[in-house]
This record gives structure tokens, C-alpha cells and sequence, in this order.
């Protein structure tokens, strides 16, 4: 009988396939060192791209926030020449207000009333002056009601004076002058009132 050794053949098939183990495992190391590398050589550069980009837009929000701040400074300006010109537009407005309202008031007082003094303090006047009785002194003051531009008549003196040798009736009325919106306002409640 004949015999075979197979143990050499097998210590050396053992040898070599720990030797391809060790290769394949030692491979395997590599190879994840590899696309760990990788990995965090892109990460690194995605980061420091982030980054760029972060100190671009901080410098961009800088630039915008003074832009903003200059843009509200304007829009303070702005407004304040607006409110001057405002402020102007009234006093413009204001200079032949009280020459335009004496001639509206003119305009309706009777031939038996007269004037001796006009007041203009802002929007309320003050009107003193003589009548032949009390009668005119009233029709004036419905002359002055029908009127849109005046409100709140009031007549706070009525008595007998003589003026010239002639018996007449002393009077003193307030009133105030009513803006154009307050005008309109008051012409808006007549009609509601007179359709009533």
C-alpha cells in the first residue's frame, strides 16, 4: 500500500490562504483609510466654502445694515422737509385768510349792520360793531349760520349805545372759521339733516 503524506500540502494551503486573508483584510484597511480620507478632504472643503461664504454675506449684511440706516436717515429727512413744507403751505395759506374772510363775512351783513372791530386769532373771531336793532343783529347771525365757513355764533353782548346822536344797538359776536374738511362736514350733516 502505497502511502501519501498530505500534511506539507495542507500546512501549505493553510499558509497561503492566511497569507490571502491578511492581504484582503490589509486591503480592506487601506482602502477604508482611503474613502475615509476622502470623505473628510471633502468635508474640510465643503467647510471651509461654508465659511467663504458666511464672512461674504456677514460683509454683504454690513454693507446692507448701513445702507438701511442711511436709507432711514433719508426717510427722516424726508419727512421733516415734508412737515416744513407743510408748515409753509399754511402760512402761505394763512396770509390772506383773514382779508378773504372779512369779505365773506361782508358779503352777508345787512345794510343796518356795521363793523367797528375784526378779530382773527387763529380759527376764532371776534366781531364787535353797531346795528339799528336787535332784529338786524339777528338776521346777521343767520346770514353767518346759512354760511358754511363759520360754526359756533355766539353772541355774548347786546345792548343800547348812541353813536353820532343816534340810538343804535351795540353788539359782540365770536364765531369760528371752520376748515375745508370741517366745511365739508358740515355741509354733509345739513343735507342728511334737511332730507330728514
Amino acid at each position: 500500500m502505497i502511502r501519501i503524506n498530505l500534511i506539507p500540502h495542507r500546512e501549505t494551503f493553510r499558509k497561503q490562504q492566511i497569507i490571502e486573508y491578511l492581504v484582503a483584510f490589509t486591503a480592506a484597511i487601506l482602502l477604508s483609510v482611503v474613502i475615509v480620507f476622502v470623505i473628510n478632504t471633502s468635508v474640510e472643503q465643503g467647510l471651509v466654502t461654508f465659511q467663504e461664504e458666511r464672512v461674504s454675506l456677514e460683509a454683504k449684511n454690513k454693507e446692507l445694515s448701513k445702507r438701511i440706516g442711511e436709507l432711514r436717515n433719508l426717510d427722516s429727512l424726508r419727512e421733516e422737509v415734508e412737515s416744513k413744507l407743510q408748515i409753509v403751505d399754511e402760512l402761505q395759506a394763512g396770509r390772506f385768510r383773514s382779508l378773504e374772510t372779512l369779505n365773506r363775512i361782508a358779503k352777508v351783513m345787512p345794510q343796518n349792520v356795521w363793523l367797528t372791530s375784526f378779530s382773527d386769532n387763529n380759527s376764532v373771531l371776534a366781531l364787535d360793531g353797531f346795528a339799528e336793532s336787535s332784529q338786524a343783529i339777528a338776521s346777521f347771525m343767520r346770514a353767518l349760520e346759512r354760511r358754511n365757513e363759520f360754526d359756533d355764533i355766539k353772541l355774548s353782548v347786546d345792548k343800547s349805545a348812541v353813536t353820532e346822536g343816534v340810538s343804535v344797538r351795540f353788539f359782540s359776536l365770536s364765531l369760528r372759521r371752520l376748515t375745508l374738511t370741517q366745511q365739508a362736514e358740515k355741509a354733509k350733516a345739513e343735507g342728511v339733516s334737511n332730507e330728514s
